[in-house]
């Protein structure tokens, strides 16, 4: 007897053979199952690793997270729509696995070579354009594989079995619970300090070993192939710690040391005794600088009597042996990254060394906002973190951390901080970066001091501070103190030159936002500097400060033509359930991105955790769909609005816990970031689920032909959404106007959905 292909392309027997179709079919069911679940395993463990890459080689801007994930979402649904397409359905499917296991190691190694290749000088900066590109070149062709592979196993999944289970929102659910077994394994590795080197072999092993498990002799021609991968997978994992270090010293000709931290990558190089440390390829610190002992000196100069100091970062830059010369009785030592400590000190001069390791030095590893809120009272606060370049620096420079600074400052207490900055020229963007940071010292302490240089020099007080050279060259003296650059020449020299009083009135004339943790204004003005280096003229991000005025009524009206475009597919089935999925994509993205965002203002440790975060948000997403996974909506406008009015109220929540400025923490956030994985999941779920068709009817939920035509559209449109919501929100919007304001108009497009539920 002649046997049928199904829709899915395989052989199966005729009907008149019964039991083998059914074992058949349970067999490609089962199957389907799996390779489904580890679909989205693969997707997000591909999409940590290549973000983390991503963030090294964009200097752990995490403005780079968004992008990026806007790109995958893009390609992700560009591979979806091509997909619709007939084709040899099991034979296709491993030949886009084996290629999805080459593609992950060599995208992986071509983020590492991107400036070497773009530039062609280790460590060069790129222009911006290709800045942008690299993301697009790195993700783009595993996006597209990881949206080509969904449509035709979840159609196969479906056909195998109809049933009242085997829908696409019960698909959905499926791979959203492969995502959250990939990031907690993500965050297993970083645990485990498992290198990314590593974790690529491993993924890619595991990419051709479900090529593998296709059954079928469809598969046959990627079998061999596949194989052979896995072996030299297995061949080349041993020596993964020596890949890193190769591909390292690309950008690094000089390494001595690298590995990956909860907080980013560590680069120790070293060349003619000197040594230079790189956290996410940023100049940390270098032995033969005298920047560190020159920012000790100033600031303990200008108190009268420094008994307890305490430093948060810079444990490494010399600091410490400089403040040891001020005879203090204690000296605590706040380290954020203790394994970069511990790789770090190895190739430290022995003063530096020995300074951190005897009396009256403390050293200790926490977070250093954490650490100020249950701490000690000190007479010296230093802030020696980076300057705020990222989400994860800027934490340290807002109006909410000098207010825990004030708190744990004795009587007569002064805190410092410092700012590279170009010694007689500021650009606009600079001036507005240091004017944000000025006016939240200014909203804390009534006495703000600059000392201007390459490097300025800030002190903060509540009572008056010196602006006496001759003051604080009587006090270098007393305590004999020895530097390169700190002496009674030099100190004069700060507080007569002109800039000295110049600044004071450049900075009390400048308007701009206070820098804080919901309005993060630095960070702005920061990738403003960036661009305008490639694009002097570029204003965009100043128009979003300088007429903030006109944000709400741009809000207003995008929400308004979103209203008018919803009333216009009303009357479209379809375009109903594709402008759900798409909405359902678009918040669900928004209000992640939110709160990753301020998980790390008030935690900074997003690169840690990331992976953690992103399988709460996935599990959320695939409970959501699993509940809703119904083939009909439900009866009554009521319930039909019942996923809409909870995730409007998670909206509002989520809007509340940000201006409360509540500090969240793992748990806590997971939770926020499962409910809105939930809802969205819910959302697009609903979206799926079969509705009338032209003649007012129901078209029957088990018509195949049905299901493949909707099933690549309605992925795509919430895949779209999200692209979105990462595009416009993260880049856009979150940068120009803060974190509430995107959470705001979340809640209204949510509310606007009804139009189309």
């Amino acid at each position: 007897m002649k046997t049928a292909l199904s829709p899915g392309g395989i052989a199966a027997p005729q009907p008149s053979r019964r039991e083998g179709y059914r074992t058949h079919r349970g067999v490609v069911h089962g199957t389907m199952q799996l390779i489904l679940f580890n679909i989205g395993l693969i997707s997000l463990l591909s999409q940590v690793i290549l973000l983390r890459e991503l963030a090294v080689a964009s200097y752990g801007v995490e403005l780079i997270y968004l992008y990026a994930l806007g790109v995958w979402l893009l390609c992700t649904a560009a591979g979806a729509l091509l997909s619709r397409r007939r084709f040899a359905v099991v034979g296709t499917i491993a030949a886009a696995l084996f290629a999805l296991a080459v593609l992950l190691p060599v995208a992986v190694t071509f983020v590492r070579a991107s400036r070497l290749l773009f530039a062609g000088v280790p460590g060069a900066y790129l222009p911006l354009a290709r800045q942008l590109l690299i993301p697009i070149l790195a993700l783009g062709p595993i996006g597209l594989l990881a949206g080509f592979l969904f449509p035709p196993v979840a159609t196969l999944y479906i056909d195998a079995r109809p049933g009242a289970a085997r829908t696409l929102a019960g698909a959905y659910g499926i791979e959203s619970l492969g995502a959250l077994a990939g990031g907690i394994l993500a965050t297993l590795f970083l645990k485990f300090n498992l290198s990314i080197v590593a974790a690529t072999l491993l993924t890619s092993a595991f990419i051709s070993l479900n090529g593998l498990a296709l059954p079928g002799r469809k598969r046959g021609r990627t079998a061999w192939p596949a194989g052979a991968l896995v072996a030299a997978v297995l061949i080349a994992l041993p020596g993964a710690s020596r890949i890193d270090s190769m591909t390292g010293a690309w950008n690094h000709p000089h390494l001595l040391a690298t590995g990956d931290t909860a907080y980013g990558r560590i680069t120790v190089t070293g060349r003619s005794g000197q040594v230079a440390v790189f956290e996410n390829d940023v100049l940390a610190l270098e032995t033969e600088g005298i920047e560190g002992e020159t920012f000790a000196h100033l600031i303990a100069l200008q108190h009268p009597r420094p008994r307890r100091i305490l430093l948060l970062g810079g444990g490494t830059e010399g600091i410490v042996a400089a403040l040891r010369r001020h005879d203090p009785e204690q000296i605590d030592v706040v380290e954020l990254n203790e394994r970069m400590v511990r790789m770090v000190l190895p190739h430290l001069p022995p003063e530096r060394r020995q300074a951190l390791a005897t009396p009256p030095v403390r050293l200790v590893f926490a977070d250093p906002r954490g650490y100020l809120r249950a701490g000690d009272a000190y007479d010296l606060i230093l802030v020696a973190m980076p300057d705020p370049a990222s989400g994860q620096t800027n934490r340290f420079y807002t109006r909410e951390f000098f207010r825990d600074c004030a708190a744990r400052l004795r009587p007569g207490g002064i805190v410092g901080l410092r700012l590279r900055a170009a010694e007689n020229i500021w650009p606009p963007p600079l001036t507005r970066r240091m004017a944000g940071i000025h006016w939240a010292l200014r909203a804390e302490f009534p006495h703000v001091l600059f000392l201007p240089g390459a490097t300025n020099i800030i002190t903060a007080s509540i009572a008056p501070l010196p602006e006496d050279a001759a003051l604080l060259s009587a006090r270098w003296a007393d305590r004999g103190i020895e530097a390169r650059m700190v002496r009674p020449a030099y100190l004069e020299y700060l507080f007569t030159n002109d800039r000295f009083g110049e600044i004071r009135r450049i900075l009390g004339a400048t308007e701009t936002a206070v820098n804080s943790d919901l309005q993060p204004v630095c960070y702005r003005y920061t990738l403003q500097i960036w661009l305008s280096k490639f694009f002097p003229r570029a204003s965009f991000l100043d128009f979003a400060v300088s007429h903030r005025d006109l944000l709400m009524p741009l809000a207003v009206s995008s929400l308004l033509a979103v209203a008018g475009s919803l009333l216009l597919v009303r009357s479209y089935p379809a375009g109903r359930r594709i402008a759900l999925a798409a909405v359902a994509g678009f918040a669900g993205m928004i209000l992640q991105n939110v709160l990753l965002l301020y998980y790390q203002v008030k935690n900074g440790a997003l690169y840690q955790d990331i992976g953690l975060l992103m399988a709460s948000f996935m599990a959320g997403l695939a409970l959501g769909a699993l509940l809703m996974r119904r083939r009909r909506p439900p009866a009554g406008k009521l319930r039909r609005g019942a996923v809409p009015a909870g995730f409007f109220t998670l909206a509002v929540l989520i809007h509340f816990v940000l201006f409360r400025q509540s500090g969240l923490g793992l748990p806590i956030m997971a939770g926020l970031l499962a409910l809105s994985g939930f809802f969205s999941g819910a959302l697009f779920a609903q979206a799926a689920q079969v509705g009338p068709d032209r003649r007012g009817g129901h078209s029957d939920p088990d018509d195949p032909e049905r299901r493949r035509t909707l099933t690549a559209p309605l992925y795509a449109a919430d895949l779209l959404g999200g692209a979105a919501g990462a595009v416009f929100g993260g880049l856009i919007l979150i940068p120009a106007a803060g974190l509430a304001l995107p959470v705001a108009i979340t809640a209204v497009l949510i509310v606007l959905s009804l139009l189309v539920v």
